[in-house]
């Protein structure tokens, strides 16, 4: 019922949002823009903060996570044995650790300070640069990422919350500040890396000659799927991750779900059409989020041709600055209201899709 009831909240929010006083203009990057009070921008996010901290044992890994956290011991010496038996992500079993001090084996406040952290991250990026706050947190929890994220993959999500963080930097292009921010997310998931050589591609205007190279090597890897797999096998041979093809074809994975895939690439497909009008926008955060779209379809684009477990678990460093930057900005200034109204009816429909028939919890 909850996630059904959650919905109820984020439609009572846009209400909310149309009243006096919940946004304000404020300088982004030189410019001046109107934007979601804070106060506002807790409303909406922190009833999703207080469902990720209060879910069901059986949603996705929650079980695993519970077990995990149970087994730290009680004694300090313990507790550094344990942060130790973990050969990678140690950042984010060091934070288990840490709360189990104050919380002991009690693993809900656990999942609210993992939810707190990526819930603020979330909150602090949109509020300052998503021209539509509430549509990005609607698309957020609509596109299933609340779920996928939040309540299932929250080590990773951790990480991509940290990164996300970095936004402003990779903005203006402060590449030793971002650099670091991405190193400590790293801490807690070694994909964060990959962020590294991201934050150079996606600077420039939109669809140029770096992101023409992205598609022209997702065609390529499509084309000849089965050669990369075995590359990436071999690359992968001495790493933390020199399973990880091994087990996708174990475990029968055949790639991310096409209709999946073309929800998350509608900013991009929508970004096809309005390219001029962004280039000429001069807007750098707008240019560097359509980027960041095309990358994100890249990478679910080959995940659809080899592993939506693995590779599908990689685009959404990108797709937060899609999904809640360029989107809401696409609908702002090119394609008008009624089609930010039909696009809300289309996530809604996927959004049911996705949790009565693909996982069945509601």
């Amino acid at each position: 019922m909850q996630y059904i009831l959650i919905f109820f909240w984020l439609f009572l929010a846009a209400i909310m949002g149309h009243t006096g006083g919940m946004h304000r203009r404020v300088k982004v990057l030189g410019r001046e823009e109107r934007r979601a009070t804070q106060l506002y921008a807790w409303i909406v996010i922190l009833p999703i903060i207080l469902l990720a901290a209060t879910r069901s044992n059986h949603v996705g890994d929650t079980g695993v996570y519970i077990a995990d956290y149970r087994s730290i011991p009680s004694a300090l010496s313990g507790k550094l044995t344990y942060i130790q038996s973990h050969g990678k992500d140690t950042g984010f079993y060091a934070l288990g650790a840490l709360v189990s001090v104050f919380a002991g084996s009690h693993f809900r406040y656990f999942f609210l300070v993992i939810a707190l952290i990526q819930g603020y991250c979330l909150m602090k990026t949109y509020r300052k640069f998503s021209e539509d706050y509430w549509f990005a947190i609607f698309v957020f929890v609509a596109s299933t990422d609340f779920v996928s994220w939040m309540q299932n993959g929250i080590r990773q999500f951790v990480a991509v919350a940290i990164t996300f963080a970095a936004a402003e930097p990779i903005f203006r292009k402060q590449y030793i500040k971002a650099g670091v921010i991405i190193v400590i997310a790293s801490l807690f998931h070694k994909t964060a890396l990959m962020m590294l050589p991201i934050m150079f591609i996606v600077q420039g205007r939109p669809w140029n000659w770096k992101t023409i190279l992205v598609i022209l090597g997702t065609v390529v890897i499509m084309s000849a799927s089965g050669v990369f797999t075995d590359t990436l096998d071999t690359v992968l041979a001495d790493t933390q991750y020199r399973n990880v093809v091994s087990d996708w074809r174990h475990f029968g994975d055949d790639g991310t779900n096409p209709l999946r895939v073309l929800v998350y690439s509608v900013p991009t497909i929508l970004s096809l059409f309005c390219r001029r009008k962004i280039a000429k926008s001069g807007d750098r955060v707008i240019q560097i989020a359509c980027n960041m779209g095309i990358v994100s379809t890249a990478l679910y684009l080959v995940s659809m041709a080899t592993s939506g477990i693995y590779i599908g678990r990689l685009p959404i460093y990108c797709s937060l600055y899609a999904n809640g930057i360029l989107l809401p900005w696409e609908f702002k200034h090119v394609f008008g209201k009624q089609m930010r109204s039909l696009a809300i009816v289309c996530y809604v429909i996927f959004y049911y899709l996705q949790m009565r028939f693909t996982w069945g919890i509601i």
